[in-house]
């Protein structure tokens, strides 16, 4: 039945606020190992997301363990983000605990990027 699905979505739920770099390399290797026999069994588009750096969609998307990733917290932090991967820029940090508030701040008083 899973082939005759045109899209799938694998979500995981996790706190945020608990990665470091040693939980996020476990987390990223625990994403290989659910996304491996979902790849080995549905030949479908195939789209992640939550955590990955520009470098690892790019992995991941040439190893064909997906077909595209899509970027959330990122395009908050960074309304260009785009652009800034494209250039290779830096990313302006998030600020979790301004998402979801009323007004402006944490939505679009980030620094925009200035290709210049």
């Amino acid at each position: 039945m899973i082939k005759k699905l045109p899209l799938i979505s694998a979500d995981a739920i996790f706190d945020h606020s608990m990665i470091n770099s040693k939980s996020l390399d476990v987390l990223i290797k625990a994403t290989l190992i659910v996304l491996t026999p979902i790849r080995a069994r549905y030949t479908g588009v195939l789209i992640g997301n939550m955590g990955y750096t520009a470098e690892e969609a790019e992995q991941a998307i040439a190893a064909g363990y997906l077909d595209a990733v899509a970027f959330g917290v990122p395009f908050l932090a960074n309304p260009d983000l785009p652009a800034r991967i494209q250039a290779g820029a830096p990313l302006n940090p998030p600020k979790p605990t301004q998402f979801y508030t009323p007004g402006p701040a944490g939505y679009t008083d980030y620094p925009p990027f200035n290709a210049a």
